[in-house]
């Protein structure tokens, strides 16, 4: 995948931020994937796959299997708006970078602004984004 798109925070950013949603207490976890935007996809025990966002405020299943997140993530439909694929590019065309083992944080959280623009992003650990959202 496209290195705008993901991040590769350190396996223990990972663990931290996880820690902080309730809904996986108590699951056993596997991380598969860290979008850019600070999305964690992990993969429960039952062979389930959640999602932890800081941007949607949400911990919830959203497939079936790891197979089935590989099928989402190639369909455009699904994955472009999933991985805030235009606001990654909006960003990145107007210099606004960030290491790749930090994500995007947004600034503020669009909850209080109702919209998400590339002024507001800004490049922050994994876990404190997680924790400010």
């Amino acid at each position: 995948m496209d290195p705008l798109f993901v991040a590769n925070p350190s396996e223990d950013q990972m663990e931290e931020a996880l820690r902080l949603w309730p809904e996986l207490a108590g699951k056993r976890i596997r991380p598969l994937l860290v979008t850019a935007f600070g999305d964690i996809f992990v993969e429960t025990d039952d062979g389930n796959v959640w999602i932890a966002s800081p941007v949607e405020l949400a911990c919830e299943p959203v497939a079936a299997s790891v197979e089935h997140l590989e099928r989402l993530l190639s369909d455009p439909t699904w994955a472009e708006p999933q991985l805030l694929a235009d606001r990654a590019l909006e960003a990145s065309d107007q210099g606004i970078h960030r290491p790749q083992h930090q994500v995007f944080a947004i600034a503020p959280h669009p909850c209080f602004t109702g919209s998400l623009t590339a002024g507001t992003l800004m490049p922050m650990d994994l876990k404190i984004w997680h924790l400010l959202a």
